[in-house]
């Protein structure tokens, strides 16, 4: 399976933490990394993405709404579990069942995710709108195997 996690676009600011909208530069970000995201997995022969996942704060889900506008899994679902505070223990993780998920959501979760479960504390924080592909055989302690790392748009990644 693979799992790609995405930290939300930019955002601006609110009154509240859960009110804050993209901003423009978000958009634009988020949309541009969705297609390079695209034609990544197109070229490296890896299966698109089938359910995506976000939590329901603005910024996460004014996120995913532009990722499924580019790649139109068959499911786009928030979840409170992607809410800030995200628990890395809660078993909800092992009944991921897809060909590719895509789960959206906020830092800290996003990159301790991925150090956790790739067992690699080297790779840099996702900025907002970068991403990481795993390829998992479990998600568990090092049962990933992390097949590209954009941690930020204007950065380079590591595959």
């Amino acid at each position: 399976m693979l799992l790609t996690i995405w930290r939300h676009g930019e955002a601006g600011p609110a009154p509240r933490d859960a009110e804050r909208e993209l901003s423009e530069r978000g958009r634009s970000e988020v949309a541009a990394a969705a297609e390079a995201f695209t034609r990544w997995l197109t070229q490296s022969g890896h299966p698109k993405v089938e359910r995506l996942r976000h939590s329901p704060l603005t910024r996460t889900s004014q996120t995913a709404a532009i990722l499924h506008g580019v790649l139109r899994p068959m499911s786009c679902v928030a979840d409170q579990l992607l809410a800030p505070g995200a628990d890395l223990a809660n078993k909800m993780w092992q009944a991921i069942d897809a060909t590719h998920v895509l789960l959206v959501s906020h830092e800290p979760f996003v990159s301790r995710a991925i150090a956790v479960w790739s067992d690699d504390e080297t790779l840099p924080p996702l900025a907002p709108s970068g991403y990481a592909t795993l390829e998992v055989l479990s998600l568990t302690r090092g049962g990933a195997t992390v097949l590209r790392h954009r941690s930020s748009p204007q950065g380079g990644w590591y595959e």
